[in-house]
């Protein structure tokens, strides 16, 4: 407020207010009313004094404006806040094990925001109020103003202000100087009081908007809370129908096993040397690959085990390297296969026994570990030690020396005294880290894309993108037919191929199998007898055998199988010329490994056949 005016209001001793000290006082209050934001409950109101009025009002004007400006800060504090929620429930939405917890805390901050944006529109219908009764004012003032009117030229130097006492000349340069500075703050005021309502109207439809916002990500929560309730019910069920499978499968293991057990010992040799347990482990070498040879005849069948001999736990070393060759690190690959993290142990001991070493340095130890090709990548080269450091870790607490072989791990001596700088490096870099949780590093070459307790191990769907494929493991998807991988022994069949009787006679060993006497039992074995020995059915005495129980197949036409989310082939359709008969995957795979010619078997219990015309 301009200090004459001051001086001005401050000198007026009269009774009767001189009309240009009006106008003055007038325009006074009016500045004052519209700064301070409301007229209701107005705290200084019964101030006399102008000078202490004015700065009642200055004092009040300060602290409703620093709580108009916040608004703006606030509405964005709850912007942030609202975008924070809305991103927790897209990451909520991929999971499927949300604790309730999770679900609680959004709810709080929800909960909470949309206070804060109550209080806020509760300012902002306070301002709006404040506003209202300021642009009232404001009209009044426009309205006023524009009604004043100077002396006309006559007037100016003729009349004589009798309340004033000054001339028309004297009072229009008095007068003139006044409205010059009423003006200036009359378009100041209006100037900012426009602001103020653009501001007003800004923060106001952004909480308009933020409400709505948040109204729809309140009703995104409760969809997301719903949907995950439903996947973990669903997912819950599916455990409950998994749990179910696997005891149906493990009882039908056990009547499996009992089967076995009463076969010949002759029986018994077959089915150990055709499941294999040969590679249990990559080894120090990556072995070459394997191309299965085109079938001598059509139509033809064979089939192809998903995995090499594996116990289906822990890691896959071909899916390790799978991994790591995808840009996957060590720790990424451990806590995939073990389900964990790592730890460095404190005081880790110097010493291992070790069978026929004795007494070893651990790290020496570990140098000599021939479970990975050494020039495989840096990262599944360092899982591989921490699996192997920790598996020795772990064996050294039973009190005995660790075996060499597959049936612990293998060691080379060789290998420790001058080991490759990669798999050094790799053991160095991890000296003294296991893997947490005292969980035993079991681990083999290739399981066929599925490892119990942890799933399907691809990055896609199964088998096309299976990370044991991706790495080209030669054992991923396999038809077997020799003694071994790296033997030429084909015991004369020297392809796996099978042709439509060869089939057939799968299906009526079969039908012997189930309903035959111990002694008919006896005689399924593979019809090549210069590596199997035994007294094998023909296939035309099978085939009689399997028409005395009344279900005799002479072609097999189609072949088809069903894989269990489990990781095993669960069931085998086959179209024949006696109907569709379906068979259990377990006991195909013996029957087959029992019968079929040479050395081509089934090694896993995840397989497929193929029909090739």
């Amino acid at each position: 407020m301009p200090t004459p005016q001051k001086r001005v209001l401050a000198s007026t001793q009269n009774t009767e207010i001189p009309a240009l000290a009006k106008r003055i006082l007038f325009f006074s209050l009016v500045v004052a009313l519209l700064a301070f934001p409301t007229l209701a409950d107005d705290p200084c109101k019964n101030i006399s004094d102008l000078d202490d009025k004015a700065a009642c009002y200055a004092e009040q004007i300060e602290e409703k404006e620093d709580e108009y400006q916040s608004t703006s800060s606030k509405l964005s504090q709850i912007r942030e806040t609202k975008n924070e929620i809305t991103q927790k429930i897209s990451g909520l939405l991929s999971q499927i094990s949300v604790t309730q917890a999770e679900i609680d805390d959004l709810q709080n901050e929800i909960t909470k925001i949309k206070k804060q944006l109550d209080e806020i529109n509760a300012v902002l219908a306070d301002r709006k109020t404040s506003l209202a009764e300021k642009i009232s004012l404001r009209n009044k003032v426009v309205r006023t103003y524009s009604k004043r009117h100077l002396l006309n030229d006559i007037e100016t130097f003729l009349v004589t202000n009798t309340s004033t006492g000054l001339n028309g000349f004297q009072f229009a340069t008095l007068s003139q100087a006044f409205n010059t500075a009423v003006t200036d703050e009359t378009i100041k005021i209006i100037t900012g009081l426009n602001s103020e309502i653009d501001s007003y109207e800004k923060d106001k439809a952004e909480g308009e908007k933020l409400k709505g916002e948040l109204e729809d990500t309140q009703k995104e929560f409760l969809a997301a809370k719903a949907e995950l309730d439903a996947r973990k019910n669903s997912a819950q069920g599916e455990l409950s129908e998994v749990a179910q499978k696997e005891s149906g499968y493990q009882n039908k293991l056990e009547d499996l096993e009992e089967e076995i057990s009463e076969l010949s010992e002759k029986q018994q040799s077959i089915l150990k040397q055709k499941y294999g347990d040969e590679y249990g482990s990559v080894g120090d070498y990556e072995p070459p690959g394997s191309k299965t040879p085109d079938p001598p005849f059509k139509p033809a069948y064979a089939a192809f085990s998903y995995g090499a001999y594996t116990h289906y736990k822990g890691m896959s070393q071909y899916g390790a390297k799978g991994r790591a060759d995808s840009g996957k690190s060590y720790e990424d690959i451990i806590k995939f296969y073990y389900k964990t993290g790592v730890d460095k142990v404190s005081g880790f001991p110097d010493k291992l026994c070790v069978e026929g070493q004795g007494d070893m340095d651990f790290q020496k130890y570990l140098y000599g570990i021939a479970e990975m090709p050494s020039d495989w990548h840096k990262e599944a080269l360092k899982a591989q030690a921490i699996a192997a450091r920790s598996y020795a870790y772990r064996y050294q607490k039973k009190g005995s020396c660790i075996c060499t072989t597959q049936s612990c791990q293998v060691f080379l001596k060789s290998k420790s005294e001058n080991p490759p700088s990669k798999w050094r490096d790799a053991v160095d870099d991890t000296k003294g880290i296991i893997v947490s949780d005292g969980v035993v590093t079991y681990y083999s070459s290739t399981t066929g894309g599925y490892i119990e307790n942890v799933g399907w191990d691809t990055y896609g769907s199964w088998p096309g993108n299976a990370y044991e494929k991706k790495a080209g493991s030669p054992w991923f998807y396999k038809a077997w037919y020799t003694k071994s991988y790296s033997s030429n022994d084909t015991c004369g069949h020297s392809h796996p191929w099978l042709s439509e009787k060869e089939m057939a006679d799968i299906l009526n060993a079969y039908v012997v199998w189930s309903n035959g006497t111990g002694d008919e039992k006896d005689h399924i074995s593979p019809v090549t007898t210069s590596c199997w020995g035994g007294d094998p059915y023909s296939l035309d005495e099978m085939a009689s055998k399997a028409d005395k129980y009344g279900k005799k197949y002479s072609k097999v036409t189609s072949v088809d199988v069903d894989i269990s989310n489990g990781g095993y082939t669960s069931k085998v359709p086959l179209g024949t010329d006696n109907g569709t008969v379906t068979l259990n995957g377990d006991t195909f795979k013996t029957v087959f490994n029992l019968r079929a010619p040479g050395y081509v078997a089934i090694r896993s219990r995840l397989f497929d056949l193929e029909k090739r015309n």
